[in-house]
């Protein structure tokens, strides 16, 4: 039986088990501490995480994401089947990706994201940890999304990294 910790068990936790559930995952449980049917606290996460398959953390602050991740040995990545992916792309450990999201050619997902329904993150661009891009929001090919950011929804992430002069090989 496949089986997955969730930390945090707010909205985002309820999405995140659907998304298992939709993977698979038969048993799930949430560690929470304000929720009454968490099978414990946030602090319990080292002990617990023994108990099962796979780890996610589905809070939605970047700082708390970021701080329990130092604590998980076998971060989980969920993955919609409805999502495309690029052969050539890289998604990290510990990744949600929803419903109808495109992940393009040479795109880096980095440890730690959200990349929400119908999100599209063009070739050559990067995505760096515990940032969330939210619903139907595009990362614009060659641009880095910095680490912790919230790109909001229907918006288009275009910032491109600075680079010399003339050397347009990395679009």
């Amino acid at each position: 039986m496949k089986s997955l910790l969730i930390i945090g068990a707010g909205q985002y936790g309820q999405l995140v088990k659907e998304l298992a559930e939709a993977m698979g995952y038969q048993k799930i449980d949430f560690l929470d501490d304000s929720a009454i049917d968490a099978v414990g606290n946030l602090q319990d996460v080292t002990v617990m995480q023994e108990e099962y398959d796979g780890c996610i953390v589905a809070i939605g602050n970047s700082e708390i994401k970021k701080r329990m991740y130092q604590n998980i040995k076998n971060p989980v990545t969920l993955i919609h089947p409805s999502t495309v992916i690029s052969n050539s792309a890289v998604i990290e450990a510990g990744c949600v990706i929803e419903a109808n999201a495109v992940i393009h050619t040479a795109a880096a997902i980095e440890i730690g994201t959200f990349i929400c329904s119908g999100v599209v993150v063009n070739h050559n661009s990067i995505v760096k940890s515990f940032s969330q891009i939210d619903c139907n929001a595009v990362v614009a090919a060659g641009t880095i999304v910095p680490e912790g950011t919230k790109v909001l929804p229907c918006t288009v992430w275009n910032k491109k990294p600075q680079m010399p002069v003339g050397d347009e090989s990395f679009f």
